[in-house]
């Protein structure tokens, strides 16, 4: 029996990939991220702890190694999150008495961080299994993890799609997407 297209017009996919979705670099980043997040999210659960929530934690005990004041713009900026998420989580760990906010010392604007003794016993918990997971997930990749690694600097160190060049797209009188 054969199947009806009821109508349908053919789907236009106006991508590079349209027929092999394994070449889309973004395609496989965003699977291989998905697979790893899962492990790292349900790990971090065991925890009482959503991923945001440990990078924060994370985020600030590294930066208390040096920094006498750590602030949430200090946090922002390492975790490359944008300040009102931060700002969130503070207050949220800060709740769940997991971190500790002040005034800073030297500016009036800011708060100061530091994990209470509850938070640093949750990363001290935490951080390793996060780590043992890294070390797992991304063993996979023998001796090009190296490589691997250089190539995410590379890649972190895109700002907002600036020097990215997006092509263009527009609409035919048809509405069927076309590039310019």
């Amino acid at each position: 029996m054969a199947t009806e297209n009821c109508g349908r017009k053919p789907v236009v996919f106006p991508s590079q990939f349209q027929g092999e979705a394994g070449a889309s670099p973004g395609l496989l980043f965003i699977r291989a991220y998905n697979r790893w997040h899962g492990l790292v999210r349900k790990a971090l659960a065991t925890c009482g702890l959503t991923h945001p929530q440990f990078v924060f934690m994370a985020c600030t005990g590294y930066l208390a190694q040096t920094e006498e004041y750590v602030t949430q713009s200090m946090v922002s900026s390492l975790a490359d999150m944008d300040l009102m998420t931060v700002s969130q989580l503070a207050v949220l760990l800060e709740n769940k008495g997991l971190i500790l906010r002040v005034a800073h010392p030297h500016d009036s604007r800011a708060k100061s961080v530091s994990l209470s003794a509850e938070g640093q016993l949750r990363l001290n918990k935490s951080l390793p299994t996060v780590e043992a997971i890294d070390q797992e997930y991304f063993g996979a990749l023998g001796t090009g993890q190296k490589e691997f690694l250089q190539m995410l600097h590379i890649l972190s160190a895109v700002s907002d799609g600036h020097n990215l060049i997006a092509p263009e797209v527009g609409v035919s009188s048809d509405n069927e997407p076309v590039s310019g």
